[in-house]
């Protein structure tokens, strides 16, 4: 999602509305956050594909500042899109313990993939966020059908298979499958979906895990009343 934020320009020191996607954590604590913007400004280029902008941002969970680059969306073809931030002070996002036990594979491959992002290798983070994810659906999978037989189906099964048989709450299968069709775009020489970007994957994404840890915790809980 872009929004409205009031630029300098550094070529005219004129000041123009540019619609921007921000960054989505914070480099130097690692939390997801909607950062306030402090300042904003545009390097303007010879060619607009080339075109720039740097915000420097207010983190209100650690209390320090951060500059991030947003380049110029060329599959849309307006506005800028979140591109990398700095300083890199902490490159570790945290799951729960339930998430870590059940899918240690996710949690492992989650964190190269943001330690990529965060060195602004966007080009390569999407396709590990989307590997990371085929882990955690498979892990979830087969949790809930902890069968041999079953089990051996859902290692086998396409992705999109697995969701369609295995994932039974209609909310989980639409977060499931939003997030695997943006992960594979990332993979692919032409975006099915342009106007949607890997802060979108990351959104779904972190939704399904919300979903799945409750979904923990109601397990944890129903094993207590029924103690």
């Amino acid at each position: 999602m872009k929004y409205h934020i009031n630029v300098n320009s550094l070529n005219n020191d004129l000041y123009s509305t540019e619609d921007v996607e921000l960054a989505t954590s914070c480099p130097c604590c690692g939390i997801t956050l909607h950062p306030e913007v402090i300042y904003a400004t545009y390097i303007e280029k010879d060619d607009e594909d080339d075109n720039l902008i740097f915000l420097l941002n207010y983190c209100e969970h650690c209390e320090e500042c951060f500059i991030s680059k947003h380049t110029f969306d060329t599959d849309f073809g307006e506005g800028y899109i979140y591109s990398s931030s700095a300083p890199i002070q902490n490159v570790d996002c945290n799951f729960s313990p339930k998430i870590e036990e059940l899918s240690p594979d996710f949690v492992s491959i989650y964190k190269e993939s943001y330690l990529a992002e965060c060195h602004g290798l966007t080009s390569i983070c999407g396709m590990g966020y989307r590997k990371a994810f085929e882990f955690l659906i498979k892990d979830y999978a087969i949790h809930k059908n902890p069968q041999p037989t079953v089990k051996n189906e859902i290692i086998k099964l396409p992705l999109m298979k697995c969701i369609q048989k295995y994932i039974k709450d209609e909310r989980l299968v639409t977060l499931a499958s939003a997030s695997v069709w943006l992960g594979n775009d990332e993979t692919h020489y032409v975006k099915k979906h342009p106007s949607y970007t890997l802060n979108n994957l990351k959104t779904f994404i972190n939704a399904f895990i919300t979903f799945i840890d409750a979904d923990l915790a109601f397990e944890d809980a129903q094993k207590l009343l029924n103690s």
